[in-house]
């Protein structure tokens, strides 16, 4: 039987849950070098992101997509840049 790759829940994540440390936050830049990724809540709906990578065109996401993408650029040396 194929083994199935599982994704771990991220621990820091743009997410509304009651354990996340930033989650009075409106948005979240992650930073690496010139590279920017800013994730964003879409209005009141607590289902999707709007997800925007340096100057490319923002994109709807699931908020499940937003956790996992966040959680992969932190892996990947991203820093969340907090002002």
């Amino acid at each position: 039987m194929p083994r199935v790759k599982r994704e771990k829940y991220p621990e820091k994540a743009p997410d509304l849950g009651p354990l996340s440390e930033h989650k009075s936050l409106d948005c979240w830049r992650l930073v690496r070098g010139s590279e920017i990724v800013i994730f964003a809540r879409k209005g009141e709906d607590n289902h999707f992101f709007i997800m925007q990578r340096d100057d490319k065109e923002p994109i709807e996401i699931l908020a499940f997509q937003a956790r996992l993408t966040y959680q992969q650029l932190l892996d990947k040396g991203f820093k969340l840049e907090v002002s």
